[in-house]
């Protein structure tokens, strides 16, 4: 081993180290762990308060303002009242709490659950015509996640202090201020499982709405059983538990909830994963099993459920003109197939690497580059053959039982693009898969060492896809 490779390890142990110690304290403090009332077996979710307590927004009828006038004008002579006058005298006709106008005939009333019955019986007299929650909002600013914090996660922030070149990441902080993604928006990750527990992606599996979990009966009639969180291909049933890591790794890259002061963040954190197991514990499964997972999500997709993304960092076999076909299929339904470029250093314009290498107007392909632009020394490249690069070296994410490890990998490049896809499609959810696939490759930004290794020579940027037209 020579003195950059042992340097590498060396570091790669000593931040898991400080991670592992991060990981226990706060698992000491229950903060790994899921919250207390979730049920056994397939993960059903819970919701976290976005709301300020005790207030509501009221949007009052012309009615109201009608009855403030005359009183004002009647008991002070106020012959033409301002705003503010108008609504504390509304505020002591009709009996609420603190009143102060936010836009035209809306206004923010504090202690909204003790006058909740007084609202009602407003609206009853046709004095209110709307009553709102006041969500609570935060400034688009860094994530407090753990591991960003530290710096590690260069390929969301890349400053440069981990022995790379400052601005090669994928702009996901500018291209929040746009969009997190949609939660309606679902990625369909086809792996080796996810670890459905892990706190910094239990909030964001997807969950089918027409399943009851645990009553062993096919509620929504598509043939799989309490398929509540997705399905495991490998053993016919509905734990798409990970087994391994991988699909758990890669699931974190794209949507790991972020802002909850845990490990990392996620391309989109706020669209959902559905997760399809297709590779067992040795991480090995087959083409069949592949195709079952694609028809699942296509299957739901035509079912009505938001599935725009599949994220396939597997790969072996030859051409299959079934595959092929139902690759075609799911680009009918608006799907977009992202797929790993491979691990083996060479070129996939002379030797094809499949799924990544099919034709269909709905796939991209994805190099791995490190975290100075340059292509990663395992990477397979192409220059008609792959389309895009991202981040794929020392790749921090989601592990096993709440923890997080680095890894290499174009496996680890294709998530950041299939989050940056559900970026896009969760602000133009109108564009087909070829047109999603256009954008990213356009809106990379250029690296001189990759021209000739890939159509689009550079790393893509999620707030340049974003704002590409």
């Amino acid at each position: 081993m020579d003195a950059g490779a042992f340097a590498k390890r060396l570091l790669s142990l000593t931040l898991f180290l400080s991670v592992f110690s991060h990981v226990v304290d706060s698992a000491a403090q229950g903060a790994l762990l899921p919250p207390g009332d979730l049920p056994e077996g397939p993960f059903t979710g819970f919701v976290s308060p976005v709301t300020k307590k005790g207030e509501i927004l009221v949007r009052l009828q012309p009615s109201a303002f009608r009855i403030a006038r005359e009183s004002l004008k009647k008991r002070r002579s106020v012959q033409a009242p301002s705003e503010h006058l108008l609504l504390r005298e509304i505020a002591r006709l009709f009996g609420l709490r603190t009143t102060t106008a936010v836009s035209g005939s809306s206004f923010l009333v504090s202690g909204a659950r003790v006058n909740q019955t007084k609202i009602q019986r407003l609206k009853s007299r046709g004095l209110v015509s709307r009553v709102e929650p006041n969500y609570r909002i935060n400034a688009f600013n860094d994530p407090n996640d753990f591991l960003y914090k530290l710096g590690f996660l260069w390929g969301i922030k890349n400053t440069g202090a981990t022995g790379g070149v400052a601005g090669v990441d994928i702009d996901a902080l500018d291209a929040w201020n746009i969009s997190r993604g949609s939660p309606d928006l679902v990625v369909a990750v086809i792996d080796t499982g996810v670890y459905l527990k892990h706190p910094d992606l239990a909030p964001n599996i997807w969950q089918n709405p027409s399943e009851i979990p645990n009553n062993d009966i096919d509620d929504d009639k598509n043939g799989f059983i309490d398929d509540v969180n997705g399905w495991d291909v490998v053993d016919n049933d509905n734990n798409p538990n990970d087994e391994m890591f991988h699909g758990t790794h890669c699931a974190g890259i794209i949507a790991a909830a972020s802002g909850n002061n845990r490990g990392i963040c996620g391309v989109a954190p706020q669209v959902k994963v559905l997760p399809l197991r297709v590779l067992n514990a040795r991480g090995e499964g087959d083409t069949a099993g592949l195709m079952k997972a694609v028809r699942y999500a296509i299957d739901l997709r035509k079912r009505g459920e938001n599935v725009r993304v599949i994220s396939a960092s597997l790969g072996g076999g030859e051409y299959l003109e079934s595959f092929n076909e139902i690759l075609e299929e799911a680009d009918r339904y608006g799907i977009v197939f992202v797929a790993a470029a491979g691990n083996d250093g060479k070129d996939n314009d002379e030797k094809p690497t499949y799924p990544a290498s099919y034709a269909a107007p709905n796939v991209i392909s994805v190099a791995a580059l490190d975290s100075s632009g340059r292509l990663a020394s395992f990477s397979n490249y192409g220059a008609t053959s792959v389309d895009v690069g991202a981040p794929g070296v020392f790749i921090w994410s989601s592990f096993l039982f709440g923890f997080y490890l680095p890894f290499d990998g174009t496996s680890m490049a294709a998530p950041f693009v299939s989050g940056a896809a559900a970026l896009v499609l969760s602000e133009r959810p109108q564009l087909a898969p070829s047109q999603v696939i256009s954008i990213l490759k356009r809106s990379s930004k250029p690296l001189p060492e990759l021209r000739g290794k890939m159509v689009a020579p550079g790393i893509i940027s999620a707030v340049r896809a974003l704002t590409q037209r």
